[in-house]
């Protein structure tokens, strides 16, 4: 109804009358009591914080069945997922810019955990988020940790020992991390703790704590405790640390620990255990350290070291990073060993292939035009195996590098037979054959 229809219907009402109408409208319907809520905010001040109230606890009326439902099936359509993020978002904002009052807040925030705890609609990070900014005071901050202590998740049991800690009871601190160290981040957290009171005796105590109960990665106990004893000249330490790792048989533990050998023997001017951690080094690295420690190996080995382990360095570079290994046989010619590596290579056309846009094949073509030829029909020919769109175009792109080079090579009436008999072959995918028309 517009304006004058309800002037009209409502004239003779009562202001009694018309509160109960818009009462009754406002229950029946949010988008009517959202109207009073904006009226209220905008026009009296001294039931603003009233009118954020209630847009809160609407804000979660419509927020939970959804979040209730994801818990049930273990997710849902994005759409829901992307309205119930922004209500909560929205409930974020209204928690940070009025004082709500702990009663009303505390209430939604028992829900709001009770979600949580359920842990299986994929809101779990967003609804932490927006708890903690339910909880201001310490004692809301203590009872939001007490919350979250009491879960299941080791993450957030941690995140509840920090909120311990940001109100200064580090005796619930110590409490809490000590009932979930699980990795080594957890004990490099409390080793932390005993070196901030100086006992030096607790903080080395659970440094090695962490490394003889955690299992799998190490290297952040091995990075915080081995500066350590290098800047101590506690050698004996070190190499008690360096053979307990060793044990390990790990190379992501191997490779940290052989780190801090290197810098420790670099200090001590001590070539040849250095070499010997660099060889250790480049059998552990991963694919995205290989190139800076052989670059480095290079640099600091003796000429004749090089040369006497430049083989097995290679061998090592292969097995880590075959893409690096290639580029260092074209830039020392070897390139046959790159063109068997292709030749030998089914291939891959997307970006973890070892040639992926011609790196190598496009080089070596001008040595060994026959045989990049034959690699790019081979490809040709697989990708047409697979009838789809997306293959036809990359086979089409084939051909265009394999005209180009039959051309430079005076063989386009070889190029001519081929390319006909190819067509000829394929003749009913018509998609691709239309691709080919004017190459």
């Amino acid at each position: 109804m517009d304006k004058d229809t309800v002037s009209k219907m409502l004239e003779n009402a009562e202001k009694e009358d018309l509160l109960d109408i818009i009462s009754n409208m406002s229950q029946a319907n949010h988008k009517a009591e959202k109207i009073i809520l904006d009226w209220c905010k905008k026009n009296n001040k001294s039931q603003q914080k009233k009118a954020a109230e209630i847009e809160l606890e609407n804000l979660w009326q419509d927020v939970q069945p959804i979040i209730n439902e994801f818990n049930q099936y273990g997710g849902g359509p994005d759409s829901e997922m992307d309205e119930a993020c922004d209500n909560l978002w929205k409930m974020d904002e209204i928690v940070k810019q009025n004082d709500i009052s702990w009663e009303t807040r505390v209430v939604i925030l028992d829900k709001m955990l009770e979600e949580f705890n359920i842990g299986n609609s994929g809101f779990d990070d967003i609804l932490i988020d927006v708890a903690s900014s339910f909880c201001n005071s310490p004692d809301e901050n203590r009872y939001f940790a007490d919350a979250l202590a009491k879960g299941s998740s080791g993450y957030y049991r941690n995140y509840a020992a920090q909120l311990y800690r940001h109100i200064g009871d580090e005796d619930q601190f110590l409490k809490t991390k000590l009932d979930n160290l699980r990795y080594g981040s957890d004990y490099v957290e409390v080793a932390k703790y005993y070196a901030e009171k100086r006992d030096r005796k607790k903080e080395m105590e659970y440094i090695w704590k962490g490394l003889e109960r955690c299992n799998g990665r190490l290297d952040e106990l091995i990075n915080y405790v081995a500066p350590i004893y290098i800047k101590e000249n506690r050698d004996a330490e070190l190499q008690r640390l360096y053979q307990f790792i060793l044990k390990t048989k790990t190379d992501l533990n191997i490779f940290a620990m052989a780190k801090q050998m290197y810098k420790y023997y670099s200090i001590k001017n001590d070539y040849e255990s250095r070499k010997r951690t660099l060889l250790l080094i480049l059998d552990t690295c991963q694919k995205d350290e290989i190139k800076k420690w052989f670059k480095l190996s290079k640099s600091t080995l003796y000429a004749e070291d090089w040369q006497k382990e430049y083989e097995g360095i290679l061998e090592k570079v292969k097995k880590t990073d075959q893409k690096f290994y290639l580029d260092i046989c074209m830039e020392t010619g070897r390139e046959d060993i790159v063109l068997t590596c292709l030749q030998n290579t089914r291939y891959r056309y997307d970006y973890c292939s070892v040639d992926y846009n011609q790196y190598f094949s496009k080089r070596l073509a001008e040595k060994y035009p026959n045989e990049i030829l034959e690699i790019y029909w081979g490809n040709v020919n697989n990708l047409l195996t697979m009838s789809n769109n997306k293959n036809y175009e990359t086979a089409v792109f084939f051909l265009q590098k394999i005209k180009a080079l039959m051309k430079k090579n005076e063989k386009l009436e070889e190029w001519e037979i081929k390319f006909r008999e190819l067509k000829e072959k394929n003749k009913r995918k018509r998609n691709f054959i239309a691709l080919v028309k004017n190459l």
